[in-house]
C-alpha cells in the first residue's frame, strides 16, 4: 500500500511502464492492470513463486500455504524496500528502481533461505531460481491468458 501511494503521488512509474495504447490487446489490458494493482499482482506472484519453492524445497516438512504466508511477509517487506527507494527517486529523480528491484530479489532469495536452513550455502541459490521462476511463469501467465482471451474472442 505504501509503494502504490509514493509511485501514485511522485509519478516514478511513468519513466519505467510505458505502453502503446494504440492496440489494446488483452494482454496490454491485463499488463496495465499489473501496472494498477501491485497488492493483489504480490499476492498473485507469491503463488507461483511458491510453487516453485514448493519443487526446490520439498523434502522440507512445509506446506503451500505456509510458503504462501511467508512469502507474503517477504514481499510486503520487498515493497517496503521498493518504496524508500521511489521516494528517494522521487525527490532526487536519480534513476534508482533497477538497483532497488535486484536488492529486492537478493533480499527475497535471502529470507526464503533462510526459512528453510540458513547454514546450508545451496538454499540460497534454490530460492533466488525458485523467485525468478515464479516471476517468470507469472509473466508467462499473464502474455498467455491475454493471448488465448483474444483468440477466443476473435
Amino acid at each position: 500500500m505504501i509503494y502504490v501511494i509514493v509511485c501514485h503521488y511522485l509519478k516514478i512509474e511513468a519513466d519505467y511502464i510505458k505502453f502503446d495504447n494504440t492496440e489494446l490487446s488483452t494482454t496490454t489490458l491485463i499488463f496495465m492492470w499489473i501496472q494498477n494493482h501491485y497488492g493483489y499482482v504480490n499476492i498473485i506472484m507469491g503463488a507461483f513463486i511458491a510453487i516453485w519453492i514448493k519443487i526446490f524445497f520439498r523434502k522440507y516438512d512445509y506446506n503451500y500455504f505456509e510458503i504462501l504466508i511467508h512469502l507474503c511477509f517477504v514481499m510486503g517487506i520487498g515493497m517496503l524496500i521498493l518504496s524508500v527507494f521511489a521516494i528517494f527517486e522521487g525527490l532526487t529523480h536519480l534513476r534508482l528502481m533497477q538497483i532497488s528491484a535486484f536488492l529486492v530479489a537478493i533480499y527475497a532469495s535471502w529470507a526464503i533461505g533462510q526459512f528453510f536452513d540458513r547454514k546450508k550455502i545451496i538454499n540460497y541459490p534454490k530460492a533466488i531460481a525458485a523467485y525468478v521462476l515464479g516471476l517468470i511463469t507469472f509473466t508467462f501467465f499473464a502474455i498467455f491468458s491475454g493471448i488465448l482471451f483474444d483468440l477466443i474472442i476473435k
